[in-house]
C-alpha cells in the first residue's frame, strides 16, 4: 500500500510523531478533521470530473451536429452541380442570344458617357473664360477708382 509515495512503514512514523505533538486528547478531532478535508476533496473531485464529462458529452452532441450540416451542404454541392450540369445547353441557347444584345446596349452606354465627357469639358472650358475675364474687368475697375480719388485730391 502507497499513499501519496509513502509506505506503511513512513505512515506509522508519522502518526506517532503527530501523536507524541499533539497528544492523544486531540488526536481523535484531528482525525475528524482530516476525514472531513479528504471527504470534501473527494466530492469536488467528483463534481469537476461530472462536469467534464457533461461538457465532453455536450461537445460530442455538437461535433455530430456539425458533421450532419457538412453532409447536407454536400449534398446540396451536388444537387447544384447536377441542375447546372443538367441546364447547360439549354443556358448556352440563352447566352448566345444575351450576347448578341449586350454589344449594343454597351455601345449606346459608351456614347452616353462620351456625350457627357464633352459637355463637361464645355463647362470647364466656359469657367477658365470667365475666370480670366474676370481679373481683367477686375483690373480695369480698379484703375478707374484710382484715377477718381486722383482728381478728386487735385481738386481740393
Amino acid at each position: 500500500m502507497n499513499i501519496l509515495g509513502m509506505g506503511p512503514a513512513e505512515l506509522l512514523l508519522i502518526f506517532v510523531i503527530v501523536l507524541i505533538v499533539l497528544g492523544p486528547d486531540k488526536l481523535p478531532g484531528l482525525a475528524r478533521t482530516l476525514g472531513k478535508i479528504i471527504r470534501e476533496l473527494r466530492r469536488m473531485s467528483l463534481e469537476v470530473t461530472a462536469e467534464f464529462v457533461k461538457e465532453l458529452r455536450n461537445m460530442e452532441a455538437i461535433s455530430d451536429e456539425v458533421k450532419e450540416a457538412t453532409e447536407t451542404i454536400r449534398q446540396v454541392a451536388d444537387i447544384k452541380r447536377t441542375l447546372v450540369e443538367s441546364l447547360e445547353p439549354a443556358l448556352g441557347a440563352e447566352e448566345d442570344t444575351a450576347a448578341e444584345e449586350a454589344p449594343v446596349e454597351k455601345d449606346i452606354a459608351v456614347e452616353e458617357a462620351a456625350e457627357e465627357d464633352i459637355a463637361a469639358e464645355k463647362t470647364l472650358v466656359e469657367a477658365d473664360t470667365a475666370a480670366e475675364e474676370a481679373p481683367v474687368e477686375e483690373d480695369t475697375a480698379m484703375e478707374e477708382t484710382s484715377v477718381k480719388e486722383d482728381e478728386a485730391e487735385d481738386h481740393e
